[in-house]
Parts: C-alpha cells; structure tokens; sequence
C-alpha cells in the first residue's frame, strides 16, 4: 500500500475486524475517521459531510419547487389532518394556558434593522424559496395578505403542522412581556387552518459588538409534551441562523454595487 493510499484507508475497528469487539465510544470516534484524496485535495470526514449537506439543501429546494405548494398539500393531506386534531386536542386540554421556551443566537450580521427589513420583503415579495430554505421543514412558505401559511414540523413532531403566522401588534396580549434589552420586536400568533390558535412566536433584535443578538420565544399549549418546546428551540435556531446569513449576503451584495455604482457615477477608474 503507498504512502497515500494508507493515509486514506478506512481505519480498522479491532485486530480480527469484528465491530463488536470494540467499545461503543472506540467505534463512534474512529467512524469520523474517515478521509479523501481528490487529486491534491484531501477531504476530512467534515469536508465530505458538508459536501453532503450542500447537495441534500439541493435536493430538497429541487423537490419543493418541483412539487408546488398545492402538490405539497395533497401529497400531506392525510398527515396534516392526523396532526391538526392532535395540536386541537392539546389546545383544549390546555383550557388557555401556554408553555414558553426562548433560544438566544448571536451571528455576525447584518444590522437588527437591515435582517428585519430582508425579512419583511421577502414576505411582501413572496419570495418563496429563499423563506423555505431557511430550515429542511419548511414545505410550503406561502405568505397571504396579513398571514403566511407554513406547512412544518413545529417541534420536530413526526408529522408536520399547517399553520398560519399572523403579525400582532407589540402590545398585544402575549403569553409574556418582552425583553426591554432588545430594540426590534416582531410578534405572531400562530393558527390553525380553521383560526384555532395553537401559538405564539416572539421574536427580538439588537445590535451589539460581536454582532446581531436575536431572541426567540415560542409558546405552545400547555398540554403539548416538553420535549416539543425544546426542539421548536432547535428549529429556530437552524431557521435564523440560514435566513440571518442570507440577509447578510444580501446586504453586502447591496453594498458592493452600490459603492460600484458611485464610482463609475464618479468617474472613478
């Protein structure tokens, strides 16, 4: 075996080849042992899986805008109908009361404003793909006048939810007050396809040193399992961090033509 060929080979897991034999943490740090050689580019086990998940982000918006948001629909009829009576049985088992979980994120950027007015427009714009791509969960991202309809597994629940996010006022009754430290609030309810109320999302921003600070909040009905909760944390999380950074492509793509355009209006070389 050359030099290169033994620096790729897979590693042996015990000296008869039996996985069994080893210890269970032994085989899980060796499985990310992993390495390709593609001409002079050497591939670590985090390189290949990053590859991976490019090309499954692609897979997936392909297939969504393939199939359509009504396709989508009648392909998850009979799920989403199997789930809304699950959420309307927690709602009534709940008789009004709500459990809360918040995550806290810090990215790079952009601005809380310049993330808020990307938001908005692309809501107003229906730019459809770019609010699916934000998370894998996201089937339909279709936004309506006042509302936007989301077909996504809201707590990382097997099936997935059809809801309607519908912007409150900031002073609106919400299930609790919001943080006074973050300057950009937005706020929703979240409903069912018949105006059932099953949630609701708060969202804040600011703007500090190492970054864009946001905070998000959700509440579900009290009766919902907890486990559901924390992993709506976990959706959040997966969601701003892809829909912040697009926005800050974005803005420095703004930025870039913006400042080409006032030199060549300069007459700059």
């Amino acid at each position: 075996m050359t030099q290169d060929a033994a620096s790729l080979a897979p590693p042996v897991l015990s000296g008869d080849g039996d996985r069994g034999s080893c210890p269970a943490s032994a085989v899980d740090d060796r499985l990310l042992r992993v390495a390709a050689g593609i001409g002079e580019k050497r591939l670590t086990n985090r390189d290949i899986r990053d590859l991976e998940l490019e090309r499954a982000r692609h897979a997936l918006a392909y297939l969504k805008r393939k199939l359509g948001n009504e396709a989508m629909r009648n392909l998850l009829e009979d799920d989403l109908q199997a789930m809304t009576a699950k959420v309307r049985g927690w709602v009534k088992g709940s008789d009004g009361a709500w459990q809360s979980g918040s995550v806290k994120l810090i990215v790079p950027g952009p601005s809380a404003r310049a993330f808020q007015d990307w938001y908005v427009s692309a809501m107003a714009e229906g730019r459809e793909a770019e609010l699916r791509a934000g998370h894998p969960e996201h089937f339909v991202s279709h936004p309506l006048p006042g509302t936007v309809e989301v077909v996504e597994n809201i707590g990382e629940t097997e099936l997935p939810w059809r809801v309607f996010y519908r912007a409150l006022p900031e002073n609106a009754d919400f299930p609790m007050a919001w943080d006074p430290s973050y300057a950009l609030r937005y706020g929703m309810e979240i409903l069912d396809s018949d105006g059932l109320r099953v949630g609701y999302s708060m969202r804040q921003s600011r703007d500090a040193e190492d970054g864009l600070h946001l905070q998000f909040t959700t509440h579900l009905p009290k009766a919902v399992p907890p486990e559901l909760v924390r992993r709506h944390l976990n959706h959040f999380a997966i969601e701003f961090r892809n829909w912040t950074r697009a926005a800050w492509l974005a803005s420095t793509r703004d930025s870039r033509r913006a400042h080409s355009a006032g030199r060549q209006g300069a007459g700059a070389p």
